[in-house]
């Protein structure tokens, strides 16, 4: 049960992250920023990266690092009675 466990959440990362779109966006992220920051509705530049782009990145590193803690711990067998 806990190894279809772990390779359900491996598949379903998998499909995500192959679903994404990683295009590259002309001019750098410096650019990008600059000319779409009005869009998140922040007076500051640098508070709307923070509170808008940068929130996605580290978002998505805690559902990773919580996955792979769960991973590991249904792999190696949870807690021993």
């Amino acid at each position: 049960m806990k190894r279809i466990i772990a390779f359900l959440i491996t598949f379903g990362l998998l499909v995500i992250f192959t679903s994404l779109d990683y295009s590259r966006v002309e001019g750098g992220s410096y650019e990008y920023y600059i000319t779409h920051w009005e869009e998140v509705g922040v007076p500051n530049l640098v508070t709307a990266i923070l509170a808008d782009w940068r929130v996605y990145d580290s978002l998505g590193e805690a559902t990773l690092l919580f996955t792979a803690i769960a991973g590991f711990y249904l792999l190696l067998g949870g807690k021993k009675k």
